[in-house]
């Protein structure tokens, strides 16, 4: 199901950057406030209405890679860290808030019991 929602907001976005028209009120593209923009999904790929406790506990089952580029005075490398779904907020906070060293380059999501 995400991947599913994932590809149709790709679409959606791709489709505003070329302005194409949407075909649906329900995917329209918003400006929030700060400037950044989201669509809003309230159902499904299968057009049912999102259930909280599903999304929470794909969020259990979620973990992240996130690549850190640390660097050093004549190179620099990178960190791959796994995080779990629910802490993904707790480890990214110090490197906001410039307590750690590093800048994130890349965000990757994946569920360890979908991999082959």
């Amino acid at each position: 199901m995400p991947d599913n929602i994932n590809e149709k907001v790709i679409s959606i976005f791709a489709k505003h950057k070329k302005q194409q028209s949407i075909d649906n009120d329900d995917e329209k593209i918003v400006r929030n406030e700060d400037g950044f923009y989201y669509i809003c999904i309230q159902k499904d790929s299968n057009g049912r209405p999102l259930v909280e406790k599903n999304l929470l506990e794909r969020l259990n089952k979620c973990h992240y890679i996130v690549k850190v580029m640390i660097k050093q005075p004549d190179h620099a490398h990178i960190h791959n860290y796994r995080v779990p779904g629910d802490k993904i907020l707790k480890f990214l906070l110090p490197y906001i808030n410039k307590e750690k060293e590093g800048k994130i380059l890349e965000i990757d999501t994946y569920y360890p019991d979908e991999l082959a």
